[in-house]
């Protein structure tokens, strides 16, 4: 994980923008879900509305203020589209396994689930959560943008990605496969990890093989679940007499689900150390500059990169120095140096020409 503090600046930054493109893009599926609210508008909703309630979260933990009734009225928005995803992942698995009465009996409630759902979109209001945000993301451009706020804002994402690992170790340590609700249980913890990594993944330098397995894990866990909600769904539609019996159809579906946990729970030791390497190694920003670069204003090729000259600035603002103390100060302290990733110091006189080059 990057721990490079001009990253994490540039990132906090930059999240009020980031919050705020999230909202912009969760506002755009409802609208499409107001026209046609099929499968894959469903899915749209409910995946931005999780992106949207991390982010508000974590803003919310920055500026010690929840944005409750955001995140309640989106939580309440999931759980009614939730009936009529699972109706739509249960009538595919019905017809995959043969089922036919229970599929003719999911279908037949479609209409009713799309009813439902149709109003909860076309109700939300787009306006309040708008107007909610208005508040919340001037309170986060101030606390964001102080860098004498940096280290309390770091000490708070830190704790957050810490918290939410730690869950999801707790939580498989007392999973067992054969238990339905605590593998439910530990896939939700798992499922806020990888939100809040993906929400963060600038400031973490989150990269592919990394953002790959949480997905991979995710839809694995999704998998099992999936088939235990059909399994429970089978026995108690023939318990009611809705569904006739299909010749040993529990027993597939409990082997074929038996199946996918140990497949899961075989690789997820080694995946889980995988994504703990990633949260507790340092590790360098996702591109790396060379020390000659262009300058990112004038074209020019330069000695010292924008990285660097950054790097030299956020701490000359940090400590209150001028370019020429900053300089001073850094080459007094070989340690920083090496803190900062800085191999070679320019001047003074380089450092203000380049400030200036930045600011036009």
């Amino acid at each position: 994980m990057i721990l490079d503090r001009s990253v994490r600046f540039r990132y906090l930054e930059n999240f009020p923008k980031i919050t705020r493109g999230i909202l912009e893009t969760f506002k755009s599926h409802i609208e499409n879900g107001i026209i046609n609210l099929d499968e894959k508008a469903v899915h749209d909703i409910r995946v931005w509305s999780r992106r949207l309630t991390e982010v508000l979260s974590i803003g919310g933990t920055l500026i010690d203020r929840r944005a409750k009734q955001s995140i309640k009225a989106l939580s309440r928005l999931r759980g009614c589209l939730g009936s009529l995803r699972d109706n739509h992942v249960q009538h595919s698995l019905a017809e995959e396994y043969g089922i036919e009465d229970l599929s003719a009996l999911l279908e037949s409630r479609e209409k009713k689930h799309v009813l439902v759902a149709s109003n909860c979109v076309s109700s939300f209001s787009t306006e309040r959560l708008d107007g909610d945000f208005l508040h919340f993301e001037r309170e986060l451009i101030v606390v964001c943008k102080d860098f004498a706020l940096l280290d309390q804002n770091i000490c708070r994402l830190s704790s957050r990605i810490d918290t939410r690992f730690k869950a999801v170790q707790d939580a498989f340590q007392d999973s067992r496969p054969e238990d339905f609700d605590t593998l439910h249980t530990a896939r939700i913890t798992f499922k806020k990890l990888r939100y809040t990594l993906e929400a963060l993944e600038e400031y973490t330098g989150l990269d592919k093989t990394v953002k790959g397995l949480l997905k991979k894990v995710q839809d694995r866990l999704g998998a099992i679940q999936d088939l235990t909600v059909l399994l429970q769904t089978v026995e108690k539609q023939i318990s009611k007499g809705r569904v006739s019996p299909v010749p040993d159809i529990t027993q597939r579906i409990s082997v074929d689900r038996h199946m996918h946990v140990a497949s899961f729970f075989s690789e997820f030791e080694t995946e889980l150390a995988t994504i703990y390497h990633f949260i507790e190694q340092p590790s360098g920003p996702k591109k790396k500059e060379k020390e000659k670069s262009s300058n990112s204003k004038t074209g020019v090729r330069e000695k010292y990169s924008d990285d660097t000259i950054e790097k030299i600035m956020l701490l000359a603002k940090e400590k209150g120095l001028s370019y020429r103390k900053v300089i001073d100060h850094i080459r007094e302290n070989s340690e920083l140096m090496k803190e900062l990733s800085i191999e070679s110091l320019p001047s003074y006189q380089t450092l203000a020409r380049r400030a200036g080059d930045r600011k036009e």
